[in-house]
């Protein structure tokens, strides 16, 4: 029997600190802001002593790339992951923490002290699926849709099948859907896009967990039992799809972009630079004590005020419209702040939000969070820009303090559902 197969290409990770070290090397005065304000940010401020971090399994590493990054430049610094039943003062969530996920942290880690809360990154999300050959296939919302409620269970179901002519579906197993039995992060963005795309299939609304297929306690077991059986298929991030050899099916996007301009296309996984792109397609929300919230990022249309292109670094084709992946989660950091400033947990954090840290980020494999976003986390973690070395060669009409931030955020630089949230404060 013989089947198409489309060649998934390997995703080159290039880290953010190199590539604006490189960026600083070719420029002459004056230099651009976001130049400025990366060279200005440079400054490291350093600590002593052991941090535990609580991550997820699903983001096993992802800490320690940062710990090791910083322990590069801080050798008195050091970082260690502990599993989500351990209490520590800095824990790594994989969704957007809730109220109660929030409380429960002050209790036990941190009784006395305020809790801050902010982005750390953005994760592409897919279906992915271990059958040998259909690498790439293309999957609907509608397609999804049944997958996840459990009423499409043939790979030759016509929601498959139409949309994969060049594909031999014949002969192969039933599908057989899995998922954990605690909510997660990217079954929360997918569900959050099947909510957007088609309210009218999906009827479940934004869930963490799903009713249909089968439950496992880790997402170590369930990839275990997705080796073991073909047809197996789960929402899972991409690049623990990639890592793991499984398949991961592509996604369409269609709408209006921010230039007006029509989209109707099937972005493919292998993207990287449009995860960047579609991570801009959150709604970023401040409270009153100045944590940040980033909700699922979907539809793959980033909202104003939300990503920079030029920032990103990113090149887009001629004829190629402003339009990323377009379903992602976001992981975020919940940190115990005692009120100094020399506290471990808030350097650590801090350094997690520069770009050196959200470059060993990318270089782990998940997605830095844009430009826009990321430099509001500086007003909640206190980071101090220094300004001292940096060369002051700018146009009178880009003054260096409009290009970074350091105390404060203005409403202008706010997305507007946000701004409500800031005039409260």
């Amino acid at each position: 029997m013989f089947r198409n197969s489309v060649k998934i290409r390997g995703i080159v990770l290039v880290s953010f600190i190199g590539l604006s070290a490189a960026l600083v090397a070719a420029c002459t005065p004056p230099m651009p802001p976001d130049v400025l304000a990366a060279r200005a940010e440079a400054q490291i401020e350093c600590g002593a002593g052991n941090l535990d971090v609580v991550t997820p399994s699903q983001f096993a590493g992802a800490m320690d790339s940062v710990g090791f990054a910083l322990n590069s430049v801080c050798p008195e610094q050091t970082t260690t992951e502990v599993s989500v039943d351990t209490s520590a003062p800095v824990k790594l969530t994989e969704r957007t923490p809730t109220a109660e996920v929030i409380s429960e942290f002050q209790a036990a880690s941190c009784p006395s002290d305020k809790v801050i809360v902010i982005p750390a990154f953005a994760y592409p999300v897919t279906i992915a699926y271990n059958v040998i050959g259909l690498e790439g296939l293309v999957f609907t919302p509608e397609t999804v849709a049944g997958i996840l409620n459990g009423t499409v269970t043939s790979w030759e179901d016509p929601l498959i099948a139409n949309e994969n002519p060049d594909f031999d579906l014949t002969l192969l197993p039933e599908i057989a859907l899995m998922s954990l039995e605690t909510p997660d992060g990217s079954v929360e963005a997918m569900t959050t896009w099947l909510t957007q795309q088609v309210p009218s299939m999906w009827t479940q609304g934004v869930a963490g967990t799903l009713e249909a297929g089968q439950k496992f306690a880790t997402q170590e077991d369930l990839l275990a039992e997705m080796f073991a059986v073909e047809g197996s298929i789960a929402v899972l991030p991409i690049f623990t799809a990639l890592g793991n050899l499984l398949a991961t099916a592509n996604l369409p996007v269609k709408g209006t972009d921010a230039n007006g301009e029509e989209i109707d296309t099937v972005v493919t996984s292998d993207d990287v630079q449009l995860y960047k792109v579609g991570s801009g397609a959150t709604n970023v929300t401040v409270a009153e004590d100045g944590s940040i919230f980033a909700s699922p990022a979907v539809g793959g249309f980033p909202v104003e005020g939300n990503f920079d292109l030029a920032s990103s670094k990113i090149v887009l084709g001629e004829d190629q419209g402003l339009v990323g992946w377009p379903v992602e989660g976001y992981a975020h950091l919940l940190i115990c702040d005692d009120g100094t400033n020399t506290a471990l947990p808030l350097l650590f954090s801090q350094y997690l939000a520069r770009l050196a840290g959200q470059g060993s980020l990318e270089s782990f494999g998940v997605t830095p969070m844009p430009e826009p976003i990321r430099v509001q986390t500086f007003t909640p973690l206190r980071v101090t820009v220094n300004t001292e070395d940096v060369d002051m060669g700018i146009p009178d009409e880009a003054p260096l303090e409009e290009a970074i931030v350091d105390e404060e955020i203005t409403n202008d630089e706010l997305p507007q559902d946000a701004e409500s949230a800031v005039e409260g404060q």
